[in-house]
C-alpha cells in the first residue's frame, strides 16, 4: 500500500485558508496521477480553528480540535494529529512525505522505531540549511529509505535518490496553448519575497520601460508598500493579487514570459527548484531565469542577470530578438509533459521503494 502525507486543503479553499497555491498545485498533480492507495493531510501549523471544509474524496484530513481551543493545547495539536496518523498507517506500507517539517517530523520518528517494516520516503521541495529545523532534520532525511529531490544539493544522500524538478498535471495535454507570436508581456508570479523573486529590483526595471509589461501575481510579503505604488504608478506594471487557480491559469497562457528572478547568492535557493519554472515549460511558455539550472539543461531558456542594469540590459535584449529567435524558447510543453508526467514519478517510487525490499 502506497500512502502520501501531505499538506494540502480542499481546491475552493487554497486562498480562504492561505495554503500556499504552488505547493497545492504540486500536489494536486501528483495526487491526480492516480498512483497512491491513500493521501492524508496534515495541515500547515498556522491552520487554526474550526475549518468548514477540511477535505474531500482525494484525501483524508487529520486535524485536531485543539486547533481551535487556544493555548498550550493548540501549539500541541500538530503531534496530536501526527499520532492520530500513526494509528491510521498499517504496518509494511510504502509512506512518502511532502518535506519535513514540525507536522510530520514525529511521525516520521514514530513510524521508524515502531513500525519498521513501513518504507520511509520522502519528496523533498523546500531546504533551506540557514534555518535550525531543517539543518537538524538532514541526518533523519537522509536515513530514509528513498528521496525524490527537486534540486541536486548535495547535502541529500545521493543512495537511492533521483532529482525531479516537478510534476505536470495528468491532463496538461488538453490546455496548453501553443505561443504563435510573443508579445512584449511577462509574468513574475509566487511568493512576493525578496529572496525568491527579488520584485523590487524587477519593479524598478520595468518602471524604465514603459513599452514592456509586467504582470505580477501572488502573496505580498516584502515590499508591500512599493509593489502597490508602482501598479498604480506606472501602467505597465500590473498586479493581480493572489488569484484562483483558473483565473491565474488564463492570465498564464496570455503572457509569454515567465521570470525566474531567484536572488542567486541566496542559500535557500541551491537548494530548491521553482515549480513555476516547470510549470511555465509544460505551458509552452518562455523562461527567462536569473539563475542557470542543471535539472533544466535539455531545454531552451533564457538566463538574465541578477542586478538592476545587468536585469534590464537583458530584458532589452530578449524583447528585441526576432520572433523566429525568440520561439526557439517556447512551446517546449510535449518534452516537458514525457519528463515530468505522474507516471514517471510512480515509475521513480516504485523503483526507489524496491531498493528496501532488496536489502531486507
Amino acid at each position: 500500500m502506497r500512502i502520501f502525507v501531505t499538506h494540502i486543503c480542499p481546491k475552493d479553499k487554497i486562498i480562504e485558508y492561505g495554503l500556499s497555491i504552488s505547493a497545492s498545485n504540486f500536489n494536486y498533480n501528483l495526487i491526480e496521477g492516480g498512483g497512491f492507495d491513500k493521501v492524508f493531510s496534515i495541515y500547515p501549523g498556522f491552520s487554526r480553528g474550526k475549518l468548514d471544509k477540511v477535505d474531500n474524496e482525494q484525501f483524508e484530513a487529520v486535524y485536531s480540535s485543539w486547533r481551535s481551543k487556544g493555548g498550550l493545547r493548540q501549539r500541541l495539536a500538530r503531534f496530536r494529529e501526527q499520532i492520530s496518523l500513526f494509528k491510521k498507517i498499517k504496518s509494511g506500507s510504502d509512506v512518502w512525505f511532502y518535506n519535513m517539517t514540525t507536522i510530520n517530523a514525529l511521525l516520521i520518528g514514530l513510524l521508524k522505531v515502531f513500525k519498521p517494516s513501513c518504507g520511509l520516503n520522502i519528496i523533498m521541495l523546500d531546504y533551506d540549511p540557514d534555518q535550525w529545523f531543517p539543518r537538524m532534520m538532514l541526518p533523519l532525511i537522509n536515513s530514509l529509505n528513498g528521496r525524490i529531490c527537486l534540486s541536486t544539493y548535495k547535502g541529500f544522500n545521493r543512495d537511492n535518490y533521483v532529482c525531479l524538478p516537478g510534476v505536470v498535471p495528468k491532463h496538461q495535454k488538453q490546455y496548453s496553448k501553443i505561443i504563435k507570436e510573443v508579445k512584449k508581456e511577462f509574468l513574475l508570479s509566487g511568493a512576493l519575497k525578496e529572496n525568491i523573486t527579488m520584485h523590487s529590483m524587477v519593479l524598478d526595471a520595468f518602471a524604465e520601460m514603459p513599452d514592456l509589461t509586467l504582470h505580477i501575481s501572488g502573496s505580498l510579503i516584502d515590499h508591500k508598500e512599493k509593489v502597490m505604488e508602482y501598479s498604480k504608478k506606472y501602467p505597465n506594471i500590473i498586479f493581480h493579487g493572489k488569484m484562483p487557480f483558473d483565473e491565474f491559469e488564463r492570465l498564464l497562457e496570455e503572457v509569454p514570459f515567465s521570470l525566474n528572478t531567484r536572488k542567486p547568492t541566496a542559500i535557500e535557493n541551491k537548494c530548491n527548484f521553482p515549480s513555476k519554472v516547470i510549470e511555465a515549460l509544460c505551458n509552452n511558455r518562455i523562461v527567462i531565469s536569473t539563475i542557470e539550472y542543471p535539472q533544466i539543461e535539455s531545454f531552451n531558456y533564457l538566463h538574465v542577470g541578477s542586478d538592476l542594469e545587468s536585469f534590464i540590459k537583458d530584458i532589452r535584449r530578449i524583447a528585441d530578438m526576432p520572433q523566429s529567435d525568440l520561439l526557439n524558447y517556447a512551446n517546449q510543453g510535449e518534452k516537458a509533459i514525457e519528463l515530468y508526467s505522474p507516471l514517471r514519478w510512480f515509475e521513480e517510487m516504485s523503483r526507489l521503494e524496491n531498493h528496501k525490499k532488496r536489502n531486507n
